[in-house]
């Protein structure tokens, strides 16, 4: 099953997108991994919107959604420029969660089964 929203570059916009997913999960995976998947979505999204589109409210965020009978995979998309690369899980497990910048994509990589980025997308892998 596939799914996606797309959402205006506001951070007003990013509780639909938490709520919408919620939609998604809901009877299909247990709490714990449900909680999981909304926070590192929460997390990106919220990157895109902010560093990516800049709150630029004429730019858009879209969000994709696919399960499989093993998988979850989660597609954000802004239209920034995109970022070079992620942390390494090494460099993940050393965050400092207090810092102000780069918190999000750390827990990303932690916290996801995979995670890759394409330019403006950052595709979020989770295993059922």
């Amino acid at each position: 099953m596939k799914n996606k929203i797309i959402i205006p570059s506001s951070i007003d916009e990013i509780n639909s997108v938490y709520n919408w997913l919620e939609l998604q999960l809901k009877e299909r995976v247990d709490m714990t991994l449900c909680q999981t998947i909304l926070l590192v979505a929460q997390e990106i999204t919220t990157n895109a919107v902010l560093h990516g589109n800049q709150l630029v409210p004429d730019k858009f965020v879209t969000i994709e959604f696919e399960i499989s009978s093993t998988s979850i995979l989660i597609k954000i998309t802004d239209e920034g420029n995109g970022i070079k690369e992620l942390p390494s899980k090494k460099e993940a497990e050393e965050l400092d969660y207090l810092a102000e910048n780069g918190r999000g994509l750390k827990l990303a990589v932690l916290m996801s089964d995979k995670i890759e980025v394409d330019g403006s997308s950052t595709k979020i892998l989770f295993k059922i």
